[in-house]
């Protein structure tokens, strides 16, 4: 018949493996007292730090593992959590600098608990050194940011083919690209939302490739003929861009730029809520530019008349809210023949 080993062998055994847990552990793990000493350090800790066991022992934490920017606030927390019991970090996993050996710093997360043996405290930290987790994540979005200007670069030559063909419209995609991502701004939209009206709009007019040049270039009033084949390069910048899984709606925005919130628009006749928002944006911009520039066909007007007719059809056929910070702008000094792409290198920059 078995019987139990003494109670004090098994309290033995109970601290013998309690500390080969404590030293087996990948995380690295510090006990420090109330008074701020290491009274435990194991040897992931060792690892991590580059200390011995025997030179943090009854050291301050804040001496030996805390970077001295960090230590005021490290002795105001400890204090403050002594007097009142309040716990800002204990039990939580955060992200801190922790200090090596030698004094070189770098990111950790660390995890706080409190256990109370005695009359004082005692604090236990999990730490994990999270630099080469930090170092992927750094590259990632070095990444993201390298294929984001590829991405730009790209649209950016696409939109110049359409210039080549039509050189009375050069730039145009370009400044309406700026006043559409600057009025986005301004309306105050998620970055994302920006970005893809940016995108979006330096290629609205992508499907004018499928017009004859001849249309593109001819002098005088355009035949109703001609009008009716201008409007196709709506579908057909469509029929490109639906291909290519953009996070963005570009291809929607190529199709529906040229509607109206009343349905007098075309190519669908979509009405209201039936229009993306980022295209009823482009809408208004490429209006703007497009009644300010000259074309062959249709002679520039002054902003002033063109900001004019924008108000005067504003929650008709234009977003009234799309009008009103196209406005502001104008108001503000913005000046759409000095649109500078430059000026949004924050939309290809990481968030």
């Amino acid at each position: 018949m078995e019987t139990d080993p003494p109670s004090g062998n098994k309290q033995d055994l109970s601290s013998e493996w309690l500390q080969l847990l404590v030293d087996s552990a990948l995380d690295g793990i510090v006990t420090m007292d109330a008074y701020g000493r290491i009274i435990a350090f194991n040897p992931a800790a060792e690892k991590i730090f580059g200390y011995r066991r025997s030179e943090v022992i009854g050291k301050r934490v804040s001496e030996k593992l805390i970077p001295r920017e960090w230590r005021a606030a490290h002795k105001k927390g400890l204090a403050n959590f002594l007097a009142t019991g309040e716990k800002k970090i204990i039990g939580r996993r955060i992200e801190v600098e922790a200090m090596r050996c030698g004094g070189s710093t770098f990111p950790a997360e660390i995890e706080v608990i409190s256990i109370s043996p005695s009359k004082e405290p005692v604090f236990i930290a999990y730490i994990r050194d999270i630099s080469e987790r930090k170092e992927w994540a750094e590259e990632r979005l070095q990444y993201a940011e390298n294929i984001k200007r590829t991405l730009l670069q790209t649209l950016l030559a696409v939109s110049k083919t359409v210039e080549i063909r039509d050189p009375y419209t050069a730039g145009h995609q370009r400044r309406v690209a700026h006043l559409a991502a600057s009025m986005a701004r301004a309306m105050e939209l998620p970055d994302e939302q920006v970005e893809g009206i940016f995108l979006g709009a330096l290629i609205h007019d992508i499907g004018k490739i499928a017009v004859p040049a001849e249309i593109l270039s001819r002098p005088g009033k355009l035949q109703e003929e001609d009008i009716n084949y201008l409007k196709i390069h709506c579908h057909k910048g469509y029929e490109i861009l639906k291909p290519v899984d953009f996070p963005w709606p570009i291809a929607q925005i190529a199709l529906q730029h040229h509607e109206h919130l009343d349905g007098s628009g075309y190519p669908q006749g979509l009405q209201g809520g039936e229009i993306l928002p980022e295209a009823r944006i482009v809408c208004v911009a490429d209006v703007v530019d497009a009644m300010t520039s000259h074309r062959p066909y249709s002679p520039a007007i002054s902003l002033q008349e063109a900001l004019i007719s924008l108000s005067a059809k504003a929650g008709s056929w234009y977003d009234t809210d799309a009008v009103e910070a196209c406005m502001e702008l104008f108001r503000g000094g913005y000046r759409i023949d000095a649109a500078n792409l430059e000026e949004l290198a924050w939309l290809i920059s990481p968030k």
